[in-house]
Formats: structure tokens, sequence, C-alpha cells
């Protein structure tokens, strides 16, 4: 235990911190090696301090549970952290892996957009003849989940259907019931980045006690049951911790790398990191003047208490099944351009969210002031009209993203070559397929007649895309799969609550068990899923 300063974005406040570095064991002036080498077994030991361990660990603390928590980083993003994601490509390039993953405290949410969009039923339990991978779960065991994220991403409770339109004072939706209208709610800046707010909560909380710059090596199981993690700190010293119950929680691909590095735990049916997926994009058309000012009227985006409210049209499960369809959706980004006022403001939240605000300053301070008529039409659209501003210089386009079917060969696998510390490097074996294109053409025809018969304006289509060539299409940095959840251990890795095929005390808690990944982020259903893991590892224990 150290009593100080706590180093970190948002913190600097005198606190008692329940925070060791392993770099510093056994240094001059720091904690003795004989005291924390071997630290005393916990009641459970989590792997990984992102979004998925921090809500985990916040939640046993609150029950009144012991936890050890390891995390790879440090308080602050470190190159040498971030370096140890380096990993080769079989494929296709997959960027996410890349510039999509965070090794430090808060993991992805230091940069994430904070986009909730909850799972439909459907996704869950797709009707026959779908082309999607049915779940071992129904939505109704996470349902109740929802709204306890919500509430700690300070969402508000406004709903996520159409029915939000009649509900800030608009016409109902515009489209036939095989266009499922949904809005995505956007967490406020201030709550995105979890190591300020369930972060900070954890590391004053006597109950749990984070061990920084704890590059786990490899998970030590027999009989059934796992006996220990061994981790490395950066300066090669290794470390056991022991416990009754182990979580890995370490991010998709790092979870299937960390299990894929263990010997001992079981893979006989060679399942540890197959079925990787990601949800695929690209730009489909334009919105010219016209069109943009008839789908902003109708269709937002709204801006209500500082929760962002953006328009998804989806695919409904029976447009998928006549139309041979994966999980799809339609929706509208705007780009503002980075000279102006709105971007200024916009990445002045994003360096609020990162912890960066004193170089945002600095950074966007000309661009703020030559803006001023930009930044106050800004304020007055979001606290009188309820709407994000949009810049007259902004772009609109409409893109269009999917999910990836279920495929044995998109896999995680381990590299023999070795990162700094020694340790396999991991290998991303992905690629797109014929499925995902045919989707794309598919629904970009289905879209330009919803919008036509719902009385918008024609779009500024992508060469290309109306007529079957198949577009650019990239990751959307939603990495899932890998550690899939089911029923058989022959094709999946984990139990519906989460288990470990083959151990007794092993969960995972991560997008790497998504079966499938419908067309929404993918984080929010990864939150619900943590929270109800953390009630099921209460009865065990």
């Amino acid at each position: 235990m150290r009593i100080g300063l706590l180093a970190g974005p948002g913190f600097g406040i005198l606190t008692t911190i329940m925070h060791i570095d392993l770099d510093n064991l056994g240094e001059p002036g720091q904690l003795n090696q004989s005291e924390t080498t071997i630290p005393p077994p916990k009641r459970f030991c989590i792997i990984g301090a992102g979004i998925a361990g921090l809500i985990l660990a916040q939640q046993l603390a609150r029950m009144g549970f012991e936890v050890n928590v390891l995390e790879a980083g440090g308080l602050d993003l470190e190159e040498r952290s971030q370096s140890l994601y380096a990993a080769e490509m079989a494929s296709t390039e997959h960027t996410g892996t890349t510039l999509g993953r965070f090794r430090t405290l808060g993991g992805s949410s230091t940069r994430w957009g904070g986009q909730l969009l909850s799972y439909p039923d459907d996704v869950f339990k797709p009707l026959s003849g779908s082309l999607s991978i049915p779940w071992p779960i129904n939505q109704s065991v996470i349902a109740p989940y929802y709204d306890q994220i919500q509430q700690i991403l300070h969402a508000g409770t406004l709903p996520f259907t159409d029915e939000l339109l009649p509900a800030l004072g608009h016409p109902p939706s515009p489209f036939s019931s095989d266009i499922r209208l949904r809005f995505s709610k956007w967490a406020p800046f201030s709550k995105r980045n979890l190591a300020q707010t369930v972060g900070r909560e954890c590391l004053t909380d006597a109950r749990i006690h984070l061990y920084t710059h704890a590059n786990v090596a490899e998970l030590q199981a027999a009989d059934g049951r796992v006996t220990r993690v061994r981790a490395l700190n950066y300066k090669g010293r290794s470390f056991e911790f022991f416990a009754d119950h182990f979580i890995v929680a370490a991010g998709t691909i790092e979870s299937s790398r960390i299990l894929l590095s263990s010997p001992t735990v079981p893979n006989e049916h060679d399942q540890l990191g197959r079925y990787f997926h990601d949800h695929i994009s690209f730009p489909a058309a334009v919105l010219p003047p016209l069109t943009r000012s008839q789908i902003v009227d109708r269709l937002g985006p709204f801006l209500v208490n500082g929760v962002l409210h953006t328009c998804k049209m989806e695919a409904a499960a029976e447009l998928q099944i006549g139309h041979k369809l994966l999980s799809v959706m339609a929706h509208f980004v705007v780009q503002e351009p980075e000279e102006s006022g709105i971007a200024a403001v916009r990445n002045l939240l994003i360096s609020v969210q990162r912890g960066q605000l004193k170089q945002a300053l600095t950074k966007n301070l000309v661009p703020m002031l030559s803006g001023t008529g930009d930044i106050a039409r800004l304020f007055w659209s979001s606290k009188v009209k309820k709407r994000r501003a949009i810049g007259k210089r902004a772009i609109l386009r409409m893109n269009i993203d999917m999910e990836q079917p279920g495929s044995a060969a998109n896999r995680i696998r381990l590299s023999e070559r070795r990162d700094s510390l020694g340790l396999p490097k991991a290998i991303v074996d992905w690629r797109v397929g014929d499925a995902e294109y045919e989707t794309a053409t598919k629904f970009a025809r289905v879209m330009k007649q919803k919008l036509e018969e719902a009385g918008f304006a024609s779009l500024e289509w992508i060469p290309g895309v109306l007529e079957g060539e198949k577009p650019t299409m990239v990751d959307t940095y939603h990495p899932m799969g890998g550690l899939r959840m089911g029923v058989d251990p022959a094709v999946s890795v984990v139990d519906p609550n989460l288990k470990v095929h083959g151990l007794a005390n092993l969960h995972v808690a991560s997008c790497a068990v998504f079966p499938s990944g419908g067309s929404s982020n993918p984080t929010f259903t990864m939150m619900a899923l943590t929270l109800r893991l953390a009630d099921h590892l209460a009865q065990l224990a």
C-alpha cells in the first residue's frame, strides 16, 4: 500500500491508494520484496484493469470481497507498454489490433467514443434462416444490467428505440417496420474514461489491490482448477498470484493470447483463439445539402443533458432473412473541418477524457477564438434546441456497418517471435469474406429504396456501391470472439456463465466471448455481461 499523491489523469488529491507498482518492488526505499512478491491469496484475481476489469473489481469489492487486479500497463499510457501490443498479421490488416487497444488503467475507455446501444433479442436468438450465430443466453438475462451501466455512465433514461422521437417532440419514424430505427447514446465525455470514475473508487478501496506493470505470462492449472497466475514486471522479474477464482479481462486479443500461452489451460478441441470477428464499415453515400437538411431535421443528432443520441437504421430480422443479410445497419457520420470552432470544442472534450486538458487548451485556443460563431451556435443548439450543432462546412456521410459471420479460420494464434519480455506475440489471422460484400451491396440498394419511400431527397452514392463493386471495408476497432461462448466445448471456450470449459475457477470478462456481433457497438453488452458475471461469482464464493 502506498500513501501520497495519486499520479494519473484526473487525480491529484492526497489519499490512501491500494496501488503496487511491480517495477518498484525490491528497489531501495520501496516496498519490501518479501512482503509483496507473493501476496496473500485473495478471493478473486482479475487480469486487466480496463473497462471490464474495473467494473468487475468495483462490484466484487462492494459485495465485500477482496480482489487483486493485475494491469500490464501503468496509471498513464506508456510507449513501452503499448509496444507489447504489436502483433503479426497473417492476412488482412486488422487496424484495431494496434490502434484500438490501450494498455493502461482504464484501458480502451481512455480513448473510447462512449457509444451505448443494447443488443435486441434477435441478436441473441436469430430467427430461423438468419445468417447470424445464436448466443446460448437470451436478451432478458442481460436487460437488467443495461440499466445499471447507464447509471454508471450517466447516460440518462431516454429510450434507445424510435420512441425517442415523440419523447423529444418529433414525428415518429419515417420508415416501415423492416427498417428498425434506434438511437445510440453517447456517454458524456467526463464519464467515458473509467480510470477517472470507477478506477478512482477502486484505487481507494481497501479491498482492492491494483498491481501495475504486471504482465501476465501464463495461467497455471491442475486438477481442473487454476492454481496461480505468473506475471512479469518490465525488469523481467517473475511474480505469482494466488486466488480462489481468476477472471481474464484483458481485452479480446490479449485475453486469447494469455490463454493460448498457458499450456495447462485445456484446448483439446483447438478452440482457443478461433471465431475472431469485428464490425466492418464502409462509406456508402454523401448527403447533398437538401438531403442533409431533411435528415438532420427528422433524425437528429439530439443532445440532451450532455448525452448525444444518434440514429441507426437497422435491417429488421425479417428483412435480413428475406434478402440473406448479415446483421447490418446504416448511420450518419459528421465530419467537421479540423480548423473549425466545433472541431476545437470536440478536441477539447476528448482531451478532458484523456486527462490532457492543459495541452488541449494550448492546441485548440486559436481555432476556438476564431470559431466563436460556431461555438455560440453549438451551445445554443444543445441548450435550447436539444440538438448537436453541425457546421455549415461539415460533410455528412452515410456509412454501412455490419457483423461478420462465424468463421473458425478467423483466429488469434501465437507467433514463434517474442516480445521484449520474452512472451510470444499474437498473430491476427483475419479477413473479410463474400458474405460481408454481398450484404454491403444488397443493403445499400435497400437503403436507397427506403430513404426514397420515406420522402428524403437523393443521396450521392459512392461509385460502384449500388452496382455490386466491392467497397473498401475497414474494421471498426470492435474485436470480438476468440474465446466464444457456448454450451458445447467442441465449438466454444466458455459456458453461458463465462466459465472456461474444463476449469472450475476460471472466467472471462471480455468481448472475446461474443458468438456474434450484431450491428451495434459491443462495449455496452460486454459491460452488462460483466455485471452479470459479478453476481454469478458472488454466488460461487
